[in-house]
């Protein structure tokens, strides 16, 4: 369904381009918010004649049950976000379910209280988004309805069903599905397995939030449930920005002529990379995607987070650079090719502005790893870190970059980006709550959003390491062959690092049982 709005929205639109801000007063009041310099008489007298449609649209919409309480147009990455939700054969791979696992005398109303104080601070979680009779997006903040949280109380069940139920209506829940045209609110499950064992499911959509997003998310849960649950204030400073904050901010900053040199210079960074590799499948690539996936997991020892960290830190480069260099030549080794691109999500959070907003801010870049057999390991990874910093300085849409390449004359430009790297260290999901032992599994639906999508997270705890996964499109690859894939680009990235002045061809051979595929499509 898709929501309509009026003519109206040009004027609005106007408006936040200006940060002008609206708001209705008593007696049918219209107030605004702006710039000295904005407020021209032929806009005040706009404002004169489209004051009832105004005060309607700030009241509610008079047509349904929800009162819209701010409006903004869509940011670039929301923009992205609807055409992906509305392109893709499965909209929930855009969810985010997180199971938090409790376990201790937990109070559901105390949770219940977080959980609706939560989604009050953040208007993102209680947005809808509406499209204008323009084709235009527009993002409108509604006020929150009352949070509803029954609990699931599994425990009259035979003690060996509890567990196997509980997981079920997990992977019920991470599979929910979001209408975009209604507020995207959290999907929310609190379910008892024992006395003192319980889950909750926190599904988000990723238009509301990215992974940042999520560790203010559940940091901020547990500060307010410790908070309401022993009867006291909670000490939370209000949030630094609104989801529609941010995207006014963007419009008023977009800048065509910047937005060209940037797309021009990715162009001419990306020009003749290989628009597809040879990585062996288990079966022949389907015409068409049908969106279904898996998602393995594994981890990396103290000791080889160690080694990562040290290799960047001597190399004065990062830890994601070590990962992508050595993902390159994983891939290299694979495919036979020297010529790689990586996608990378990329937080694109400035300076302390946003630190504690709650919205879809990250964008991704990508990466090219142009592999060199003679090149050492150390030199590889320089140059390819500092290929990375200067995609994030032009950061722009893949669309966009996309565009910029066929512009310039480059025949093969892939649609999107099949290999990805998610280095997740600003995500920081491990959280405290005072008696109760807190365990959050990020819960992935079975689909995926590309061929492979390769992850590391640094533990917060550095004696833990690094969890690792690897999202992968069951159109191509059987679990195993995943599970192999993660195992021995881990495997490599271990070696890469043990070894910073070997030659990069050395790694191009396999270092044990080679990654098999069956059918090899490229």
């Amino acid at each position: 369904m898709t929501g309509r709005t009026t003519d109206v929205d040009d004027l609005l639109l106007r408006l936040a381009a200006q940060d002008i801000r609206l708001s209705a007063g008593p007696g049918g009041v219209l107030r605004y918010d702006a710039p000295r310099a904005a407020l021209t008489e032929r806009l005040i007298e706009e404002l004169r004649l489209s004051k009832r449609e105004l005060l309607a649209r700030l009241g509610g919409d008079t047509t349904g049950p929800y009162r819209v309480v701010d409006r903004a147009p869509v940011s670039d990455q929301q923009a992205r976000l609807i055409d992906g939700h509305h392109r893709v054969p499965h909209s929930e791979v855009w969810n985010i379910p997180t199971r938090v696992g409790l376990t201790g005398a937990l109070d559901p109303d105390a949770m219940r209280a977080a959980l609706g104080e939560l989604i009050e601070r953040h208007h993102a979680l209680h947005t809808r988004f509406v499209q204008g009779a323009d084709g235009a997006w527009w993002q409108e903040v509604v006020a929150p309805p009352v949070l509803e949280l029954p609990v699931e109380d599994l425990t009259g069940l035979p003690a060996e069903e509890r567990a196997p139920h509980a997981a079920q209506l997990c992977r019920a829940a991470a599979m929910h599905s979001f209408d975009l045209s209604e507020p995207v609110l959290p999907h929310l499950r609190l379910i008892r397995i024992e006395q003192d064992e319980w889950a909750l499911m926190l599904v988000l959509h990723h238009i509301c939030a990215d992974g940042w997003s999520l560790s203010v998310v559940l940091a901020e849960l547990a500060e307010l449930y410790t908070a309401a649950a022993a009867g006291a204030p909670h000490g939370l400073a209000a949030p630094t920005a609104q989801a529609t904050d941010y995207a006014r901010l963007s419009h008023a900053r977009h800048d065509p002529g910047a937005e060209a040199r940037r797309a021009a210079h990715c162009a001419a960074y990306l020009d003749g990379v290989p628009s597809r590799t040879g990585i062996p499948t288990d079966r022949p690539r389907p015409e068409k995607p049908s969106g279904r996936g898996g998602t393995v997991r594994g981890s990396m020892s103290a000791r080889q987070r160690a080694v990562v960290e040290r290799f960047a830190a001597e190399r004065h480069t990062t830890p994601f650079a070590v990962a992508a260099s050595a993902l390159g030549v994983f891939l290299a080794r694979l495919s036979g090719e020297r010529d790689l691109l990586l996608g990378v999500p990329y937080a694109n959070r400035e300076g302390t502005a946003f630190e504690t907003l709650v919205a879809m801010t990250s964008t991704a870049i990508m990466v090219r790893v142009q592999v060199d057999p003679d090149e050492t390991c150390a030199a590889l990874t320089v140059r390819t870190g500092s290929g990375a910093l200067d995609a994030m300085v032009h950061v722009l849409p893949t669309a966009r970059i996309m565009q910029a390449m066929r512009d310039a004359g480059a025949r093969d430009v892939p649609d999107r980006v099949p290999h990805i790297l998610a280095f997740q260290n600003s995500v920081d999901t491990d959280i405290e709550i005072p008696g109760l032992r807190v365990e959050v599994t990020d819960l992935a639906p079975p689909l995926s959003r590309a061929e492979l999508s390769f992850g590391l997270a640094p533990h917060r705890d550095r004696a833990q390491g690094y969890r690792t996964f690897l999202e992968y499109s069951a159109d191509l690859w059987d679990p195993d062959t995943a599970e192999q894939l993660l195992a021995s680009y881990t495997t490599l990235l271990d070696a890469f690092c043990s070894r910073p002045d070997a030659r990069v061809g050395s790694l191009l051979q396999p270092l044990g049982k080679q990654t098999p595929g069956k059918a090899d499509t490229a």
